[in-house]
């Protein structure tokens, strides 16, 4: 029998990612940019978070007459929410994948109130099953069907997390963590909606980074005797491979961000060295959709914050970046990242302008990571002849992916199963030749999935 693998290569042109928010085109793409966001009345702004494709920002600015307004950016420049005018302070925290849905609180008479907007240009309340003293929305899922956030109630200290799929009713409370004082909050959601993080109260004056699935009793992420303990779990990517957070170091008790993946658990992320001072401590807020890029902020040990990201868990300070690519503008001083795009090349917060006012900024950065060459893999192959089975093995990159044809005839070969991504491992392969006496195989390679 005669098995000769025959090798095919494939190149594939990687399209170029572009962000339509701040770039006019393509050519502009990777090219680092850092924008002050216009502001509405010379007052603060603070820039919260961001739609999957990086083109609207929402946050708040302040107006002169009646203080905080959410409002977004967008290519045209900054606009109030529509339908929050009449309100005395306001500010939106999170915002669908596709816009069409914005989360919030506003204010008025001393009482907060979770609302939401929907792209109809429509300001509505979470309905609750019972009125709360405050309450804030803080997360939502990325067709923006599922809401979550956290409340007080009146006449008590208590604070609960709560999920509202649109389609109910009436928000619920999700449940507590089993302690002598009960306190929870929502903070993150899926797209699909059923895994919630947040944080729960574990003690008189501790919390630990929780996850709820479905609505059930809360679980930690971390256990006694972990090396990391995360304290609070700001949000998860869309797939909910990917959550991030505030933790600390169990034995020195240092304050760190924290990363937490199935495969490895929650780990620290690693603190920025190239600020002219160091950081003493770091919170990562967000994390983009890809699960690559996080952001997020760090206390330096002058007191003053200082927004990070982390590229594959790689430490950057805002300020060296931009500073480095020439762009930073003088005396600008970003000081948290709040919001990150899916891909994780625009990045959104707030910092202390030239001025001496707080504005909003964006920072616009190439974190598409550069594809490996597409090269052929060598190619070995065993026959067992008790079985009779053929096998091939040939070693996978990541970033490439590959896939098998199989047939009697090398003009007629027809794919074997689906493209598979690589995983830095060999791949083994045994096709069901049919007892065929000649037998060939191709070996196709593509950059991406």
């Amino acid at each position: 029998m005669n098995f000769p693998p025959t090798l095919h290569l494939r190149n594939l042109v990687r399209a170029a990612v572009c962000s339509v928010i701040f770039a006019t085109g393509c050519e502009s793409r990777a090219q680092t940019l850092f924008l002050p966001l216009p502001h509405l009345e010379g007052g603060p702004s603070e820039a919260n978070a961001m739609t999957a494709d990086g083109t609207k920002v929402v946050g708040y600015s302040n107006m002169a007459l009646t203080s905080n307004q959410a409002c977004w950016w967008t290519s045209a420049g900054v606009a109030l929410l529509p339908g929050m005018q009449n309100w005395y302070a306001n500010s939106a925290y999170a915002i669908s994948a596709d816009g069409g849905v914005i989360v919030g609180d506003r204010s008025f008479g001393g009482t907060e109130e979770a609302f939401y907007w929907t792209a109809a240009g429509q300001i509505q309340l979470v309905p609750f099953p019972s009125a709360p003293r405050a309450a804030t929305a803080w997360g939502v899922s990325g067709n923006g069907q599922v809401i979550v956030g956290g409340v007080r109630l009146p006449d008590t200290t208590e604070r609960k997390a709560f999920r509202w799929d649109r389609a109910q009713a009436i928000a619920a409370w999700l449940p507590q963590y089993p302690a002598p004082v009960v306190g929870a909050g929502a903070l993150g959601v899926t797209d699909d909606g059923r895994r919630v993080v947040g944080w729960v109260q574990t003690g008189l004056s501790t919390q630990a980074a929780a996850y709820w699935d479905d609505g059930g009793a809360p679980e930690l992420f971390s256990n006694a005797g972990d090396a990391i303990i995360a304290v609070t779990a700001t949000a998860i990517n869309p797939d909910g491979t990917v959550v991030v957070g505030a933790g600390v170091h169990a034995v020195s008790g240092a304050s760190v961000a924290f990363k937490w993946t199935p495969a490895r658990g929650t780990i620290a992320l690693p603190n920025p060295t190239t600020g002219f001072y160091a950081i003493s401590g770091a919170t990562a807020v967000r994390v983009s959709g890809n699960g690559r890029v996080i952001v997020g902020w760090g206390l330096n040990v002058a007191g003053d914050p200082e927004a990070i990201f982390w590229v594959d868990e790689q430490p950057y300070l805002v300020s060296s970046v931009a500073d480095a690519a020439g762009v930073l503008p003088s005396q600008w001083e970003p000081h948290k990242a709040y919001g990150v795009d899916y891909s994780g090349n625009s990045i959104c917060g707030y910092g202390k302008a030239t001025s001496g006012r707080i504005e909003a900024f964006a920072l616009i950065i190439d974190a598409t990571p550069t594809p490996p060459p597409v090269v052929a893999p060598p190619v070995t192959a065993s026959f067992n002849h008790t079985t009779g089975a053929f096998t091939i093995r040939y070693p996978t990159v990541l970033g490439l992916s590959y896939r098998v044809r199989g047939g009697n005839s090398p003009a007629a070969l027809t794919p074997i199963g689906d493209w598979m991504p690589g995983s830095g491992i060999q791949q083994e392969f045994t096709p069901a030749t049919g007892g065929a006496s000649e037998y060939f195989l191709q070996v196709e390679v593509k950059a991406g999935p």
